[in-house]
């Protein structure tokens, strides 16, 4: 029998709800490349999501978060000079679409790439200067390419490297068949109470975006995992696949099926023609406030990125985290292995986080004298390691470690 490849390990059958596609096993509803069956892959600016018509969800080929289709193409009605603000409207040559309105320049922070407005601190496709485009799963934060939290690049794309089967601990740092990878350590004791192993990544289902209810499963559409579901988060509704704010999508206004006209706008759910509050400001067709709306925080088209949020029209971490790192991204330092009690405060490979200590994982061992505040600790596998074999410092000379003992 033909051997599958299931989140990065070989296997003779995939595991629902993962499916069959040629050698692979992917999940039809949300894989780009394999959209609601094994032959239909998705264009550049779409992903697959969930389209609900007549009650009836299916896997389709939409937009991302913050581009519309114009014709066959995905766009961003924001900054998109030939399609600016809807589709088909065109500025004059002399002039720049800003905020879905042609203008004659673009106003600072904002500035002009290809016609359109942009910020380069936040545009993924535009990254510190003009062009500058961040892979697949990367953000763009204060004007740099950067993995989001607790991720690293490793062989061009993000992961997590205290998770990853394929890089546990660091770049192709592989476990070996059987095991799986705990805080950033190979282990063979199996995942802690309330995860489970995911091609080898010990996940929590009911929280991990990329594993959503069960492996593989990938929240799209700007969802996040709630237990075990993907959700749009802060009160959104998911719209066509993607999640939408019904008090402001003039794409989706009070209704997912409900779009506003031209030169309309939504204001609190309902079009018309001008924000129906002096706090309230139209930003390709959406009132939101440059006070909160970390979309468009200050100024229209300024978005938080890293984790951070809209406070008093400037991007500011949310409570009970940090700004850490450069470009900076929003940690909670009471969890976070590599931030643990301060920026930059590492616990070490096969340890994690709890209220600002460093502890070894279930199932390691605690080789360097137990447990200190944002201390490097050094957690073994004591069942495996031959330098610290069934115990801290018992050796194995010449021998290897089998379940603790040497032989």
């Amino acid at each position: 029998m033909t051997e599958l490849c299931e989140l990065g390990l070989c296997t003779l059958t995939c595991t629902k709800p993962l499916v069959k596609c040629d050698r692979s096993c992917v999940d039809t509803s949300s894989d780009s490349s394999h959209c609601g069956n094994c032959t239909t892959a998705c264009a550049t600016g779409e992903i697959c999501g969930t389209v609900t018509v007549a009650e009836v969800a299916t896997a389709q080929c939409v937009c991302n978060v913050g581009l519309d289709k114009c014709g066959t193409t995905c766009v961003n009605l924001s900054a998109d000079k030939v399609n600016c603000g809807e589709c088909g409207i065109m500025c004059a040559t002399t002039q720049v679409c800003s905020a879905g309105k042609c203008l004659n320049s673009c106003s600072s922070p904002l500035i002009e790439c290809n016609g359109g407005c942009v910020d380069k601190n936040s545009d993924r496709n535009n990254c510190g200067a003009c062009g500058i485009v961040c892979a697949a799963n990367q953000v763009c934060t204060a004007g740099k390419c950067d993995c989001p939290v607790g991720q690293m690049v490793c062989n061009g794309r993000c992961v997590d490297t205290l998770a990853d089967f394929q890089n546990c601990g660091g770049c192709n740092m592989k476990c070996a068949s059987g095991e799986a990878c705990l805080a950033g350590k190979c282990t063979t004791t199996g995942c802690p109470t309330q995860q489970v192993s995911c091609g080898g990544a010990c996940v929590n289902v009911k929280v991990d975006p990329n594993n959503c209810g069960a492996c593989g499963v990938v929240c799209t559409g700007g969802q996040v995992c709630g237990n075990g579901l993907c959700v749009c988060p802060n009160g959104g509704t998911l719209c066509n696949g993607v999640c939408s704010d019904l008090q402001s999508d003039p794409q989706h206004c009070g209704s997912c099926t409900n779009a506003c006209g031209t030169n309309q706008v939504c204001s609190t759910g309902g079009c018309t023609t001008m924000c129906g509050s002096e706090d309230l400001t139209a930003c390709t067709g959406a009132c939101v406030n440059l006070q909160t709306n970390s979309g468009n925080c200050g100024t229209c088209g300024v978005a938080c990125t890293g984790g951070m949020i809209c406070v008093s029209g400037s991007c500011a971490c949310p409570p009970n985290t940090e700004a850490c790192g450069t470009p900076p991204l929003c940690v909670n330092t009471s969890t976070n292995p590599q931030n643990c009690g301060g920026c930059g405060k590492a616990c070490g490979t096969g340890a994690i986080c709890s209220e600002r200590m460093c502890a070894c994982a279930t199932g390691l061992l605690d080789c360097t004298g137990g447990g200190s505040e944002a201390g490097r600790l050094t957690c073994v596998n004591a069942k495996a390691d031959k330098n610290n074999c069934g115990t801290c410092g018992h050796t194995c000379d010449g021998g290897r470690c089998t379940n603790g003992e040497c032989r």
